[in-house]
């Protein structure tokens, strides 16, 4: 019996023009639908899918599934500026991604089969995963943007899922990082993420390596790509607490809002360009 399994995202703030036609694209044996939703506050939906047959592929499309929804969050935050979903905290025993919704505990092939006798069990099911996450108060946002943004994003999928071990790694930091806004942790990270931007950009002055970024990273910039490197190293909140027995000076208001505006618009810059996205939307 062929049974279709389905994840369906919780509508998202998202919204596109409304001349654009959905995107439908394949990634694994999983079809990936955007859509749109009658709604005037959460327009904008995802959908994958599959054809299955037995509990072990069931249990594979529920693997790829969760992958999937994984990378796509994380890509989001380049292709639309903030992720899919905002971080959530919570420890519960998962059935489907967090922010998704599936139907796999209601396919028939699931269903345990009889025993043939007293002493028989029935075969387990897919594994269940453990979910540890941070949920924040609902985040009240919206995001405009001139293009449905699944084919990007499954663009960017394929490239971050092949992209050396560096670029993975400076996608990974950066993302912990803008998922954690307004914290002590993010300036950190936004540090160690800069760190290996340096490494990567060619040329051996922070000047060069300033201009290796792109003309709009630049032209956006408030303090140059040095002063960066003068924040993280000297200021108490970022890598080090003291220098010569005292303790370094706090981030003043400007500097701290410079600081984050600035690593952010580097590291995404150094990322867009890597992964092949085009343009970053403007929210």
């Amino acid at each position: 019996m062929v049974e279709a399994l389905f994840y369906e995202c919780s509508p998202r703030p998202f919204f596109v023009p409304a001349r654009l036609h959905g995107h439908r694209g394949r990634v694994g044996g999983l079809d990936v639908i955007e859509h749109r939703h009658h709604s005037k506050v959460v327009p904008y939906g995802i959908r994958m899918e599959c054809q299955v047959t037995t509990k072990e592929q069931a249990a594979h499309c529920d693997t790829e599934a969760r992958q999937l929804a994984r990378d796509l969050n994380i890509v989001w935050a380049y292709v639309a500026r903030v992720p899919l979903f905002p971080k959530q905290f919570m420890v519960r025993l998962s059935e489907s991604p967090d922010g998704w919704r599936t139907n796999l505990k209601k396919l028939k092939l699931m269903r345990p089969a009889k025993p043939r006798s007293a002493r028989a069990k029935s075969a387990p099911g897919p594994p269940v995963a453990f979910t540890v996450s941070i949920k924040p108060n609902k985040p009240e946002y919206k995001v405009r943007l001139p293009y449905m943004p699944l084919q990007p994003a499954l663009a960017a999928v394929e490239a971050y899922r092949t992209a050396n071990a560096n670029m993975r790694f400076l996608v990974n930091l950066h993302f912990v990082a803008i998922d954690q806004p307004g914290t002590p942790s993010q300036l950190f990270l936004f540090a160690k993420a800069l760190e290996l931007v340096r490494f990567m950009l060619p040329g051996r002055r922070d000047q060069q390596k300033e201009a290796a970024l792109s003309c709009d990273v630049r032209a956006a910039l408030h303090q140059s790509f040095h002063w960066l490197f003068d924040m993280a190293n000297n200021r108490l909140e970022i890598r080090h607490v003291a220098n010569g027995g005292n303790l370094l000076p706090k981030l003043n208001p400007t500097e701290h809002a410079d600081f984050v505006h600035d690593a952010d618009l580097v590291i995404r810059g150094v990322v867009e360009r890597e992964l092949g996205i085009v343009a970053i939307a403007k929210g």
